[in-house]
């Protein structure tokens, strides 16, 4: 059996360094969490779930596409408001 490709998807999360050194997390998804006919399976949700909390626990931004992201953030990882940015993320133009 020939592999299937994987759809080039956009990933939930991003992390890099800014230019000061500082660890900044952008999220730009987290229906996994809230939406139960996400494509993802318990088993997956679950390891997205808490490797993404790692993530932002160890960042000193986040920036979220969305209010609703940076409430979600702040509701399901605890994470104070000072330390979410909200600016919508750009999407792929083709």
């Amino acid at each position: 059996m020939a592999r299937q490709k994987r759809n080039n998807r956009q990933k939930p999360t991003k992390i890099y360094k800014d230019e000061s050194g500082n660890r900044v997390v952008e999220v730009s998804d987290l229906s996994f969490l809230s939406d139960r006919g996400h494509r993802y399976n318990w088993l997956q949700r679950h390891f997205h779930h808490h490797r993404l909390r790692i993530k932002v626990k160890k960042a000193n931004t986040i920036i979220a596409a969305s209010d609703k992201v940076a409430t979600d953030i702040h509701r399901f990882y605890f994470i104070p408001y000072d330390r979410i940015s909200v600016k919508p993320l750009p999407q792929n133009q083709e």
